[in-house]
């Protein structure tokens, strides 16, 4: 992943980028007298580098899909725990007649997975489980225990390793594309370091007031009580 060059994050960038913009069109004859670097030119790529990085900010469809998916595994993996009740009683009832204990069946394994949010020891621990069961299975059904049942545990568990295996995909591929947003977050943020150095030569000891637009300390406590604001009128008009 390319380094990233600023130290605020990722989402205020665009709007710190906004800030700047619009002081920098109203001072653009005064940075433009500095330096011929500073032009409309100058604006509209600032402009387009910044509506670019937000539309990366609004579009985090691989971040929501990965969200629902993970709540999907976690509801999976949870139903298997009365369905892990119902076999240990089972287990109990078939005792010794069985080639392993009951407590070493596997089932205590699963559970501690499923509180760690362990998904590849839950499937590990599952196929464990499903082995025994097959070695022991004329017992079990003597006891109770159902075809049916056997096979719901097996799809089960086939569902959540295709879930997982789902769920790394989706974050190798949102690792990957965030490797790539960082190069344009950088860019942009580029751009700005060189608006923020021209202005400290402009307007420190000059203009304190327009120095603090192009502070990027300043511009983040702007960009925060917007924030702030912006969620005050969606709980105001909820209410």
């Amino acid at each position: 992943m390319e380094q990233v060059n600023f130290h605020c994050k990722t989402e205020e960038v665009p709007a710190i980028a906004g800030f700047v913009k619009e002081s920098l069109i109203r001072d653009l004859v005064l940075f433009r007298e500095y330096s011929p670097e500073f032009s409309e030119e100058f604006i509209t790529q600032l402009s387009t580098k910044r509506n670019y990085c937000m539309e990366l900010e609004s579009s985090g469809i691989t971040t929501k899909l990965l969200k629902a998916l993970t709540t999907q595994l976690l509801d999976k993996e949870k139903a298997l725990r009365p369905q892990l009740n119902k076999l240990e009683g089972y287990l109990n009832l078939a005792g010794s007649a069985m080639d392993i204990p009951a407590e070493s069946f596997g089932i205590k394994a699963v559970r501690d997975a499923i509180s760690k949010g362990n998904d590849e020891g839950v499937i590990a621990s599952m196929q464990t489980i499903l082995k025994n069961i097959n070695r022991n299975k004329t017992i079990l059904l003597a006891k109770g225990l159902k075809q049916e049942f056997i096979d719901s545990l097996s799809a089960a568990v086939t569902e959540i390793d295709q879930l997982n295996t789902q769920q790394n995909s989706m974050i190798n591929e949102r690792n990957n594309a965030t490797a790539s947003n960082i190069k344009d977050y950088n860019e942009l943020w580029d751009m700005l370091s060189t608006v923020f150095t021209t202005a400290r030569s402009l307007f420190r000891g000059v203009d304190d007031l327009k120095l603090k637009e192009y502070t990027v300390t300043e511009l983040l406590k702007r960009v925060n009580a917007e924030g702030s604001h912006s969620k005050d009128d969606t709980g105001a008009a909820a209410q």
